[in-house]
Parts: C-alpha cells; structure tokens; sequence
C-alpha cells in the first residue's frame, strides 16, 4: 500500500457505504411492503454494512503511511 491508495480509501469506503445505504433501503421497502421474509432478511444486514463502511477509520496502515510522510515533510 503507498500514499496515493491511503488517499483514495476514505473515498472508496463512502462510495461503497452510499451504494450500501441506497441497496439496503430498497431491499428494507420491498420487505415491508411486497415480500416481508426475503426483503428483510437481506436489507437489514446490507444496512449493517453500509453503517460499518460509513463510519469506519482510516486503517492502521495508512495512518502509519501517512505519519511517516508527514514526519519526513516536517523534518
């Protein structure tokens, strides 16, 4: 991994939770309204894993990456 994937990871975790977000909803509606079992048993989880991409941190990788670089910068 290098710095330009540390600056691309917050963006892709957004991406991927947005997209998530919006599969987890429609799958939500259609167990409340058409099919009740399948609906839910596939949008709640989505909807867990939207959560976890939208609020997860910056892995410990990059956030060595980038305290090395900033080291290296202001040295």
């Amino acid at each position: 991994m290098n710095k330009n994937d540390c600056k691309i990871e917050p963006a892709f975790n957004i991406t991927v939770g947005f997209v998530l977000l919006i599969i987890g909803v429609l799958f939500t509606l259609s167990g409340l309204l058409i099919i009740p079992l399948i609906g839910l048993l596939i949008g709640i989880p989505v909807l867990v894993f939207a959560g976890i991409f939208l609020a997860s941190p910056r892995s410990r990788t990059c956030a060595l990456i980038l305290q090395k670089t900033r080291g290296a910068i202001n040295n």
